[in-house]
């Protein structure tokens, strides 16, 4: 088979027999190859997400992820790709300290993945970070109600510098966070 005349689900084979065998590299020329030559298709598209991530580039695998998603929406495999890539893209613009990014690409997290409570506490700290604290309690609220092992980060968050609110009583801290408006 000659990577110029095989089909889009050859050259994907084989890509993933060199992922395997640990050539992301070479997969990832061979998806590539995939690419152009062939109309788009979403298992490649998936791969290359895969490898972009792989690789540290959450932007190129969001977009790639994204790709994907949007010939075969719903696939659960891809949902969980993006919703990782989003996730690491939002650690990057956290580290950018980018706030709007940052909370912006966990609201996609939460839009893929709404069972992810880290991203719900991330998006406190980066709602709170941002002053807007209403919101990062809302947000704590539902992380909280949807894992209470949640609760430590909370409540170390809330009590930052500057941006937080000091809870003396822990157990009153617990109830707003169960009452917290969604």
């Amino acid at each position: 088979m000659s990577p110029a005349t095989a089909s889009v689900e050859e050259l994907l084979a084989l890509a993933i027999r060199h992922v395997n065998a640990g050539q992301r590299g070479r997969a990832r020329l061979l998806c590539e190859q995939a690419a152009a030559a062939h109309p788009p298709h979403a298992a490649v598209q998936q791969l290359l997400a895969v490898l972009s991530l792989q690789d540290g580039d959450a932007a190129a695998a969001v977009e790639l992820a994204t790709a994907s998603l949007a010939l075969r929406p719903e696939h659960a495999p891809t949902v969980r790709v993006a919703a990782d890539a989003w996730f690491q893209l939002s650690l990057a613009r956290h580290d950018q300290a980018d706030l709007a990014g940052e909370a912006q690409a966990l609201r996609e997290v939460l839009r893929l993945a709404p069972e992810r409570a880290e991203a719900e506490v991330n998006l406190g700290i980066a709602l709170q970070e941002g002053g807007e604290i209403d919101a990062a309690l809302r947000a704590y609220g539902r992380a909280y109600r949807a894992r209470e092992d949640t609760f430590g980060r909370i409540a170390h968050a809330l009590a930052a510098a500057n941006v937080g609110r000091l809870w003396l009583n822990l157990d009153e801290l617990r109830a707003a966070l169960r009452n917290a408006t969604a």
